[in-house]
């Protein structure tokens, strides 16, 4: 294995190579020497620049994350479009899915990482879809955003399934026509 030296490509190479093995085998499965491999790091590295698996699961979620905020923007004008790139992520990156799952199979809902700041991240989300409504009080922004975020990441959490509803149409075939559903979905609850 090649030792790196440069911190921060480290770090990164660390991230990548995380995010995979936790996605599959989740924080108790997760191998630290199989990171370092396949991140072609020394295995020290990890507890030195990260810390333990805990804080390498928490490191390597908050940067997929990172990702996500800032790939996928939204705008209360245009929800339909936030969940036509939401979808479009998620099935370009399907970890970020699997990383949420692992998370809460830890987790649980009470000892999440930095559930502070990424609740503040989320109820972002939520007043952009509240703007979207407008001063209509009798839709829940909250439910209509917690829907839009399903939709886009049942695709990816759960691939057998979309085999058993599509049937035999091609994945492309099944990603194109549940895509258009997601984004026709989303307009359609924000439309007064």
């Amino acid at each position: 294995m090649a030792r790196r030296y440069d911190r921060d490509e480290s770090i990164r190479l660390l991230l990548e190579a995380s995010a995979e093995e936790f996605a599959r085998h989740g924080v108790g499965g997760a191998r630290v020497d199989r990171i370092a491999d396949r991140a072609e790091v020394n295995k020290a590295s990890i507890y030195s620049y990260i810390g333990n698996k805990d804080d390498l699961f928490e490191a390597t979620l908050q940067s997929k994350l990172g990702e996500l905020a800032k790939t996928v923007a939204i705008q209360s004008d245009d929800l339909a479009a936030y969940a036509g790139d939401l979808f479009d992520f998620l099935t370009a990156d399907p970890s970020v899915a699997w990383l949420f799952e692992q998370e809460g199979l830890h987790y649980g809902a009470d000892d999440v990482p930095a559930l502070k700041e990424r609740s503040d991240y989320f109820q972002s989300r939520v007043a952009a879809v509240r703007a979207a409504l407008g001063d209509d009080t009798n839709r829940d922004a909250e439910a209509i955003f917690f829907s839009i975020i399903s939709m886009a990441y049942w695709f990816v959490a759960a691939p057998q399934l979309v085999r058993m509803v599509f049937g035999d149409v091609s994945d492309e075939e099944a990603k194109r026509r549940y895509r258009a559903h997601v984004v026709a979905t989303a307009k359609a609850m924000v439309t007064r």
